[in-house]
């Protein structure tokens, strides 16, 4: 077993290499850009090791630092992309928790701002992320009986409230944690390791900012069919659910279907696309490119579909998803959708797809 982790999430940047069960620990120097590489090469040449010899890689995934956790999560993906290495994701408040001994509890996390992040813990397993006030978050572990705990690398901005507790972090945390996810196969792919963002970042914050002052909608036409194929290669694998340009172009045509995209200033970076069936309308396909999520415009979409149903009197709108695609579903329920049965199998891999209706 031989496992490089590595952590940047926040001001205490690590890198650790564990070899069986002896462990090599290296702090990270700021800029993390420019010295996270060579963290890397100093641990392993400790540990005697090179890269080609790790057999997993894990990563603090956050939250944290925005542009920390962007570096760690690019130097681990272009590190799997070489090599035959597993993938574990590990949150920041699992190395806090790492060393609690209560069952039900709060960590609170340094965000950098007046607020916090907090990770709420039943039976030892994290239920609630989220971000507000100590006072906030305070208020509800009175009321819910619950311990609040901050790591003691983060005294400076805790330890002024008397409520809280400082736990010690053990050194080895990071390395044990990581050592515990691989004994229990608790891996990643690549292709679904992401970062975990409570907060938009000041830059996303700007971003959010001018979507509001250049963000449009329309109804797409054929020659949106390339920009309409691109952000389903963006967004889908390859396999049934992502479409091509030809794919758009057959749809556009269709006089049964209906696609609204969404434009940043001329830039399209989202859709949605309906089908009338009789009496009922069918949402086919929902998509908006991944740096542009999390900024309301799949709510948007949405919302223009319902005015759509609305306007051609349509009674019953439906659905199917992915049983797996938590965060649709999410977004589906919001609308008042319901799950009404199941298509075993239905998509490529074999997932099955919930049918959902909203009246």
């Amino acid at each position: 077993m031989k496992i490089l982790s590595i952590n940047t999430s926040g001001i205490n940047g690590e890198i650790c290499v564990l070899d069986e069960n002896e462990i090599y620990k290296t702090k990270i120097k700021s800029p993390y850009s420019e010295n996270i590489m060579i963290s890397i090469q100093s641990t392993l040449k400790d540990a005697n090791l090179v890269v080609a010899d790790i057999d997993t890689i894990a990563v603090v995934i956050g939250p944290g630092s925005f542009t920390g956790i962007r570096i760690g999560m690019s130097v681990v993906k272009g590190l799997l992309c070489g090599l035959d290495a597993k993938c574990v994701a590990i949150n920041s408040f699992e190395l806090v928790s790492y060393n609690i001994k209560d069952n039900n509890f709060i960590v609170i996390l340094d965000s950098g701002n007046a607020d916090c992040y907090y990770g709420i813990f039943k039976d030892k397993k994290i239920v609630e992320i989220g971000f507000g006030t100590v006072e906030q978050i305070s208020q509800f572990a009175n009321e819910k009986d619950f311990k609040m705990y901050y790591s003691s690398l983060e005294s400076q901005k805790f330890e002024k409230y008397k409520d809280l507790i400082k736990v010690e972090v053990d050194e080895n945390s990071l390395a044990n944690i990581s050592k515990e996810k691989v004994q229990n196969s608790d891996f990643i792919t690549i292709e679904k390791l992401s970062p975990i963002y409570i907060k938009l970042s000041q830059a996303e914050i700007g971003l959010e900012q001018k979507m509001k002052e250049n963000l449009s909608f329309r109804i797409a036409n054929l020659v949106d069919a390339e920009a309409l194929s691109i952000v389903d290669e963006q967004c889908f694998d390859a396999g049934s659910e992502r479409y091509s340009k030809n794919s758009f172009e057959g749809e556009l045509a269709e006089k049964s279907k209906k696609y609204f995209v969404a434009l940043y200033g001329n830039l399209v970076i989202g859709y949605i696309g309906l089908q009338t069936l009789g009496d009922d309308l069918n949402l086919l396909k929902i998509a908006v490119l991944p740096q542009y999520q999390k900024l309301g415009v799949g709510f948007k979409l949405m919302e223009m579909s319902f005015e759509y149903r609305n306007e051609q009197n349509i009674h019953d709108y439906f659905l199917e998803v992915r049983e797996d695609n938590k965060k649709a579903i999410k977004l589906y329920q919001k609308f008042g959708f319901k799950t009404q049965s199941v298509r075993e199998k239905y998509y490529d891999d074999g997932t099955n797809a919930l049918v959902m209706f909203a009246k």
